[in-house]
């Protein structure tokens, strides 16, 4: 069994990841402010003779954390679990495409907060748990879309190209530790973000997010670099 971390459960990616490992009989430790969300994915857990373990709940909204709620993460992790063996950094908000010229500046310093700065402390409260554990695995969720079509994207493409930037400076900072540190760049997928961001697609041309999921775990498994995913 191993003990996973994922922010952004509630839905999503985040849940369809949570529901991959389950199947492992993995131990879930699942982030999200949707406290509803987080409910009805554990119901679909314990209910369920398809999944054999318990999650854990942590129900935390990351623009409104501050330092002592990221440290009382890492104090509950510490003495329920000892390490972390993988971390998703998968939480993230995505505002209407807008011009940076007409960007909201409350909007941009939230999204930034949310999608950036609260990494950064995730990142300094997990690392000792993920050094504890044989071989830890901190991966960080980004957007391969933001490549080829940065436009109208403002301050979300702005925090994913600095969790990127941020990414590789922790991984060069860890080299002889035992951490394991990805960057996944991930194509369009269904989700209900994309559905509000992009009304007019069809939903059936892009892959499930089940199917994302799937494919990530099993490259991550692999301990293998591909056109998504980055080893650092």
């Amino acid at each position: 069994m191993s003990i996973y971390l994922i922010t952004g459960a509630a839905e999503g990616l985040g849940r369809s990841l949570a529901l991959a490992l389950a199947h492992d009989n993995n131990q879930l430790i699942l982030l999200d402010k949707n406290l509803k969300g987080l409910n009805h994915l554990y119901d679909t857990l314990v209910d369920s003779d398809d999944y054999q373990a318990e999650p854990a709940l942590f129900p935390m909204d990351l623009l409104g954390a501050n330092i002592e709620h990221y440290g009382q993460l890492r104090t509950t992790l510490e003495n329920e679990y000892g390490h972390l063996d993988g971390v998703f950094l998968n939480a993230a908000t995505l505002p209407a495409f807008t011009p940076v010229e007409y960007f909201d500046y409350t909007q941009w310093y939230e999204v930034l907060h949310t999608n950036l700065n609260a990494n950064f402390h995730l990142i300094q409260q997990t690392l000792p748990l993920l050094r504890a554990a044989d071989a830890g695995q901190l991966v960080a969720i980004l957007d391969g879309n933001l490549k080829d079509n940065p436009a109208y994207y403002g301050a979300y493409g702005v925090a994913k190209a600095g969790l990127e930037q941020l990414m590789k400076t922790v991984a060069l900072e860890n080299q002889k530790s035992p951490v394991r540190f990805y960057s996944a760049k991930l194509g369009a997928f269904q989700s209900n973000t994309r559905s509000r961001q992009f009304p007019s697609e069809n939903p059936e041309t892009i892959p499930t997010s089940q199917t994302i999921a799937a494919e990530l775990l099993k490259a991550l498994q692999d301990d293998s670099t591909t056109d998504f995913l980055q080893k650092l």
